[in-house]
């Protein structure tokens, strides 16, 4: 049990710590992504994020990923890892990135 824990620690820490490494414009994009995609997986508490805090995430995160089946853990996993990519190489003239911009 107590390697599960760690490895989503360690998971938790992963995203997270490539999360922040985002600019700020795309990493707050990310992070709404987040936490409309955390409440709808059933059986997990929302991620609310009050601030956009890298530990708070990280302290999140973990506690999601634990709620989480080992065959969800891993796929969510490599969801957030690849959103993060999309979100990092994502051409700066997209819509996705003006979309929240033109809202406010």
């Amino acid at each position: 049990m107590d390697e599960v824990l760690g490895s989503v620690g360690q998971m938790a820490l992963d995203v997270a710590s490539q999360a922040f490494e985002l600019e700020p414009s795309r990493l707050r994009l990310f992070l709404d992504c987040l936490v409309s995609h955390s409440s709808m997986v059933r059986g997990s508490e929302s991620i609310l994020l009050e601030t956009y805090d890298r530990e708070q995430v990280e302290l999140k995160l973990k506690t999601w990923f634990q709620s989480l089946p080992p065959d969800g853990l891993s796929w969510e996993y490599r969801l957030l890892l690849g959103e993060i990519a999309w979100w990092h190489d994502l051409d700066p003239s997209s819509p996705a990135l003006h979309y929240q911009e033109a809202g406010k």
